[in-house]
């Protein structure tokens, strides 16, 4: 009985140890660029301007993997999915808008820190391209390259109680916006960075 029950104590200490240090959950919710950028003048046949008329909301859904608790380390796997509008222009056609649809593996490895309910992380993030679809093809001229990885950073903070919790975020890039853009066999890119605002919500399947 004294055997069954040092072992009983054993495996509940283990068992709380291991919740405490490792945590998994699923993830999901919306961003949004935040900064639009200057247009881009287009010089071949007929010259134009091309440009961003609107950031639509992006979603996106996937997991999260956190080792350690007032110190941690936190992984992500994300599907992200968004969309742009974009606007072509000049003195004869007027302004065309057409959209364009990307969807990417987005991998966060954070680390952060606990304070009470709050959790504050930061680190970097890459950008797994894995599909797009585009009206922009319909345009005599105009091809796309997207880099197969492309690099950012991420940093905000999450609060909760208990399994769900909500976080706010700020990411930057390391890349140009619009790098995928080709016209007339030349590459265009937009002055900026691209940067965006993410808004989640937290499920904790183990705690």
């Amino acid at each position: 009985m004294k055997h069954l029950i040092f072992a009983s104590l054993f495996v509940l200490v283990c068992s709380t140890a291991h919740a405490q240090f490792f945590s998994f959950g699923l993830k999901g919710g919306v961003n949004t660029q935040v900064k639009k950028p200057s247009d881009i003048s287009v010089v071949a046949d007929t010259a134009f301007n091309f440009g961003v008329k609107d950031f639509k909301f992006g979603t996106q859904f996937g997991a999260y993997f956190r080792f350690g608790n007032k110190i941690f380390i936190q992984p992500e796997i994300l599907l992200n999915s968004s969309r742009t509008d974009y606007r072509v222009s000049d003195g004869n056609l007027g302004e065309i808008v057409k959209s364009e649809k990307y969807q990417n593996l987005d991998l966060p490895i954070l680390v952060g820190f606990k304070l009470g309910p709050v959790r504050v992380m930061g680190g970097p993030v890459g950008h797994y391209f894995l599909n797009s679809t585009s009206e922009l093809t319909d345009f005599d001229g105009y091809s796309e390259r997207f880099n197969q990885m492309t690099w950012g950073y991420q940093a905000g903070l999450s609060i909760g109680l208990g399994r769900i919790s909500a976080d706010i975020r700020y990411e930057g890039n390391f890349y140009k916006a619009g790098e995928q853009v080709n016209f007339y066999g030349k590459s265009y890119s937009f002055a900026n960075n691209p940067s965006r605002l993410i808004v989640g919500i937290n499920i904790a399947i183990i705690k």
